[in-house]
């Protein structure tokens, strides 16, 4: 086959959506060609199968995560496997804002494939952090990712929030996405993302919770990092001063309120 044909049958398949870099790089990770092979139009060898597999499920508009087995974030490729929420690029913002100030332990609730927490580890080499994460799938994309970035022995995965420990940081990029607003939410979302990952029963109770939890364990100085919707900024912000916590919120890359940080009021 040549390597512009493979090109050309893939964007056929895909979504008209979907840009170019996203198929060259599908190429990439799937058959080994790079962009300069399709310019050049070698000749290569495909797999007949694997070339039948990638072409039916771009046609389905399975999310490029769930096909190649892979995904970027904060510049390094974490495993993901369907049934496993897909790391976003507004959540480095996450990790960026994190690692502004010092900290030596930290939890990331609902850890998903564990991209943020241990990109945490790996930009801070001397901390220590807990992943909880209550699926089994989620736990394994986890626990590979650690092994693969050498990091496992400073990362405990666990299914609930640990009882006893104090953390100068609990982070989390918690399912936030009301289900009045499902019909909003792009198709390859809620046909092949784990939905308890995106839609709680009741978005403010899921971010009341992980407050109430920090009451009891976050270190004096910490900070609680959370990733939000705008149109839950408004309750957040009510439920965090009831509580006793400060409040500050950060646009993301769109200038959509995004991420927000909690202290403990002076």
């Amino acid at each position: 086959m040549k390597a512009l044909d493979l090109f050309k049958t893939l964007r056929r398949s895909a979504s008209s959506d979907v840009p170019d870099s996203t198929i060259y790089n599908l190429i990439s990770y799937v058959f080994g060609v790079s962009k300069i092979d399709v310019a050049l139009d070698k000749d290569i060898i495909v797999d007949e199968g694997e070339f039948r597999r990638v072409v039916y499920l771009l046609g389905e508009n399975v999310p490029f995560a769930y096909i190649t087995g892979y995904e970027a974030f904060y510049g390094r490729d974490f495993y993901v496997l369907p049934g496993v929420f897909i790391p976003r690029n507004e959540t480095e913002l996450l990790v960026e804002l994190a690692l502004k100030e010092p900290f030596n332990s930290f939890l990331d609730f609902g850890s998903g494939s564990g991209a943020i927490a241990i990109s945490l580890l790996l930009e801070n080499p001397k901390s220590q952090g807990v992943a909880v994460e209550i699926s089994h799938v989620g736990q394994l994309c986890t626990k590979y990712n650690a092994e693969k970035f050498e990091v496992q022995n400073r990362l405990a995965i666990v299914s609930t929030l640990p009882e006893n420990g104090m953390f100068d940081l609990i982070i989390s990029n918690p399912p936030y996405v009301a289900y009045e607003l499902f019909e909003e939410v792009d198709y390859s979302v809620k046909a092949f993302e784990p939905l308890q990952a995106v839609f709680p029963e009741d978005p403010v109770m899921v971010f009341r919770d992980i407050l109430t939890y920090s009451l009891s364990h976050l270190s004096d100085a910490g900070r609680v990092i959370l990733e939000i919707d705008s149109y839950v900024e408004s309750d957040l912000q009510k439920l965090a001063s009831s509580i006793g916590f400060y409040y500050q919120v950060t646009k993301d890359f769109s200038q959509f309120d995004r991420i927000c940080i909690l202290s403990r009021s002076s």
